[in-house]
């Protein structure tokens, strides 16, 4: 079983983040979503002993060799991490599906709304996590815990304050 703890749109601000991962030090993987990836590297040098992935964001620039999206292997399941900007999410999902459909992907990780949401579809899971420091509408800062085995995977949403 692997537990992950995902965040995403920081934007520069990293202190709810650290209390989360504090909060939280039993999790064996940090995602961060982007906006600002510079932030996943922040916390990866306060927190060395965490396994960090992230992916870029559309506020991010001079992103290096920072991939735009991914795809992890976690316990048999296949994991999407991708801001979500280019595939339209202020409008819908339905491009998220098509892509884990034609990729056999389980769980979708994406951000850029600053919306938390989670959709269980019969082959996949999608997943948002909201934002750690910029939420918007009518939700509180907020992060999600995703526990992940060979056979399932479960998913809470979380508020950081």
């Amino acid at each position: 079983m692997v537990k992950l703890l995902v965040i995403s749109d920081s934007h520069g601000n990293t202190t709810l983040a650290e209390k989360v991962i504090n909060k939280h030090r039993d999790v064996d993987m940090v995602i961060h979503l982007g906006d600002y990836f510079r932030d996943a590297n922040r916390l990866e040098d306060l927190f060395p002993k965490l396994h960090f992935e992230y992916v870029y964001g559309n506020s991010d620039f001079m992103i290096g060799d920072v991939p735009i999206e991914k795809i992890l292997e976690i316990e048999g399941q296949r994991v999407l991490l991708t801001h979500g900007h280019r595939y339209s999410v202020k409008w819908g999902t339905d491009r998220l599906q098509n892509k884990a459909d034609k990729e056999n992907i389980q769980l979708v990780l994406f951000g850029h709304t600053h919306i938390p949401q989670v959709e269980h579809l019969p082959a996949c899971i999608i997943l948002n996590p909201g934002s750690i420091s910029d939420p918007r509408g009518e939700d509180d800062e907020s992060y999600a815990i995703v526990t992940i085995d060979s056979f399932k995977i479960d998913v809470e949403l979380m508020n950081a304050v």
